[in-house]
């Protein structure tokens, strides 16, 4: 598939970073309200844009039967009729994720998994090095300072230069 298409990783993804609701509980078995529609969302907005069927689709969303994901399209369909601000949030994440199919953006809105691009420099320096994209160098980034910590007020801010003491020594004139 292109680097170009939206993709079900993508779109669960998506909702889970406008919802607050985990990966992991969304193809799980967790059924508490906010994981269930949660995973309707996705499940809705995945066959609003990709051709994909349903067996396939319970494939993903955690081996689930397809009569499943018939009933998780109905349940949204509800819940769009019903719910203003689920209807809102999915036609949102929709128009969001047609626009960044369209301008071919994908590759920039997809997770970087900042360990993996790691062991490929780590693995190749000479090689991958040069190819370690400014996005891979922010999540790299956000990994140290997660891992170590923000800088303590005393530590010297790297972007700043310097301070040198300079000592003026007489020209001659």
């Amino acid at each position: 598939m292109s680097e170009r298409h939206v993709t079900v990783d993508i779109i669960i993804a998506a909702v889970s970073a406008v919802t607050g609701v985990h990966r992991i509980d969304m193809l799980s078995d967790r059924r508490d309200e906010d994981t269930s529609r949660a995973r309707h969302d996705a499940i809705w907005l995945a066959t609003k844009m990709i051709q994909i069927s349903s067996p396939a689709l319970g494939r993903v969303f955690g081996d689930r039967d397809h009569t499943t994901i018939l009933y998780a399209l109905r349940r949204a369909e509800e819940l769009r009729v019903s719910d203003r601000g689920f209807r809102v949030d999915c036609d949102t994440m929709l128009g969001t994720l047609l626009a960044i199919e369209r301008h071919g953006l994908i590759r920039l809105a997809q997770t970087i998994d900042p360990l993996a691009t790691a062991r490929r420099v780590l693995a190749h320096p000479a090689r991958e090095a040069v190819r370690v994209s400014a996005h891979e160098i922010v999540a790299l980034c956000q990994v140290a300072v997660a891992a170590l910590g923000e800088p303590a007020p005393s530590d010297p801010d790297p972007s700043e230069p310097a301070s040198q003491t300079v000592q003026e020594t007489p020209h001659a004139a």
